[in-house]
């Protein structure tokens, strides 16, 4: 019984990642670059962790962004800054905790 316990008890837990899917390609190379994707350019999505605790995010100028879905898994989010990208809508519903939104046609 004993032998069963430590087996147990060392044996590791099995732990699913949660993805975000980012269809734009643009933002998942940004993502990528900045440390908040899941390894693997070009797969369309990131690790839901490396962005749920993301305070901040800057786009960058000229990114040729069009497309934020994804943005609704940052869930800490209090500052967004997508300046002169051609994003036409987003859906910022689920960020709830953001205060300054800024969003500036080329």
């Amino acid at each position: 019984m004993k032998n069963l316990f430590l087996l147990i008890l060392f044996f590791p837990a099995i732990t699913y990642a949660q993805y975000t899917a980012v269809p734009d390609p643009n933002f998942e190379n940004f993502l990528e670059a900045n440390g908040m994707g899941d390894g693997v350019p070009g797969n369309g999505q990131v690790l839901t962790a490396n962005i749920e605790n993301v305070i901040d995010l800057v786009l960058p100028f000229n990114g040729n962004i069009t497309d934020i879905t994804g943005i609704e898994d940052f869930i800490s989010l209090e500052n967004l800054d997508a300046s002169f990208n051609n994003i036409a809508t987003v859906d910022l519903s689920a960020n709830l905790l953001l205060e300054n939104v800024v969003c500036c046609i080329q």
